[in-house]
């Protein structure tokens, strides 16, 4: 399939753009706070802009800089900001370039961007390996990676990648051609020997049935994402035909931006086309219902059912909802949800219905 130079944007893109842009809203900020230089990575930039107008990832990642609230760029002028999108198409390139130079004429000087022609393995091996070899820190990175299929994203990057502190990937899994071209005895095996990282993906000849196909391509990934990443998530698209689109898989080795990346997804509302569900422990699926009643009574249930007859501090309830399930913020809810049926008490605090650090939380049977 040939794709064209520019191309038109369809709701699944529009849905990542948005979770990505709320994201970076709370990325730049927290990031560019302790460190003098941060870089924001595109593996995948493309040209910036759509048939329609509409802007790129690339667009929308300078404009969540240059536009925030906290005026980053005037109010830390010792901090640099790097941008590198990389690009294999070389007119996509050109209009990329264009693009920038028209809608952000006067860009601050802490702002560097370099625009790179060329894959995104071959662009990030050489790169990776010259710091690997010399014993030097990436700066603080988030990658975007949102490739058409599943060819040029090798697994070995993404792991070296994260190897380094305070990286970070968001991914988009294309599900559904993965699926699709999986079984092929072909040059392809090897593309997805290099894709997993492992060969344990051919075991998919023998799963016939479509929910344990899913279920064993997103459960691998998953793996192989953890052994690199203390924090993953994966986020199922699902289109309004209710059929799985594609997975955004995000991994990080910090809690703050694994919470950050949570609260992003649950500000996009993608109710007109797509709808998302947090599946990264197989078996489960939280689905983001975007009724707050029923989102907090979701909550509610989940809490009860982990801790029914069981004491627990703030602490520790707090990590099991940053780290286990698919809320957030805004938990709390579901304790007051508890609270006002008789269903937990609370010590060590000094009004009802609040939940300070701290506190002790009891949780009958």
């Amino acid at each position: 399939m040939t794709i064209p130079t520019v191309w038109q944007l369809d709701p699944h893109t529009q849905a990542k753009h948005q979770i990505l842009e709320e994201y970076l809203k709370a990325w730049f900020p927290i990031l560019s706070k302790y460190n003098k230089r941060i870089m924001y990575i595109d593996g995948f930039s493309g040209p910036g802009i759509y048939k329609k107008g509409e802007s790129g990832s690339p667009i929308i990642a300078l404009q969540c800089l240059v536009d925030h609230s906290h005026n980053l760029c005037s109010e830390r002028p010792n901090r640099e900001f790097v941008f590198l999108f990389i690009e294999e198409d070389e007119e996509r390139v050109k209009i990329l370039s264009d693009r920038i130079e028209k809608k952000f004429p006067n860009l601050p000087q802490n702002i560097k961007i370099q625009l790179e022609n060329g894959e995104f393995d071959t662009t990030m091996d050489p790169l990776l390996s010259e710091l690997e070899k010399n014993g030097l820190n990436l700066a603080p990175t988030f990658t975007f990676i949102d490739p058409f299929g599943y060819g040029g994203l090798p697994f070995h990057i993404i792991r070296r990648i994260l190897n380094f502190n305070q990286c970070e990937v968001f991914i988009n899994f294309a599900y559904d051609s993965i699926n699709r071209f999986i079984e092929a005895k072909d040059p392809r095996e090897t593309t997805f020997d290099m894709f997993f990282d492992t060969q344990e993906w051919r075991e998919i000849r023998e799963i016939k049935e479509p929910e344990k196909r899913t279920a064993f391509l997103t459960g691998l990934y998953t793996k192989q994402l953890k052994k690199a990443a203390q924090y993953v998530r994966a986020f199922e698209m699902i289109n309004n035909l209710n059929k799985i689109s594609y997975y955004l898989y995000f991994a990080s080795n910090h809690q703050k931006g694994f919470w950050e990346m949570k609260k992003a997804m649950w500000r996009v509302d993608p109710r007109g086309s797509f709808r998302f569900a947090d599946t990264t422990d197989v078996g489960q699926r939280f689905l983001m219902s975007y009724d707050s009643e029923q989102k907090f009574k979701e909550q509610a249930n989940l809490i009860f059912e982990k801790y029914s007859g069981k004491t627990v501090s703030f602490e520790n309830l707090e990590q099991f909802i940053v780290d286990s399930t698919g809320y957030p913020y805004l938990w709390k809810a579901g304790l007051r949800i508890l609270e006002k049926e008789g269903k937990i008490t609370v010590q060590n605090r000094q009004k009802r219905m609040t939940y300070p650090p701290g506190c002790i939380i009891s949780f009958c049977d």
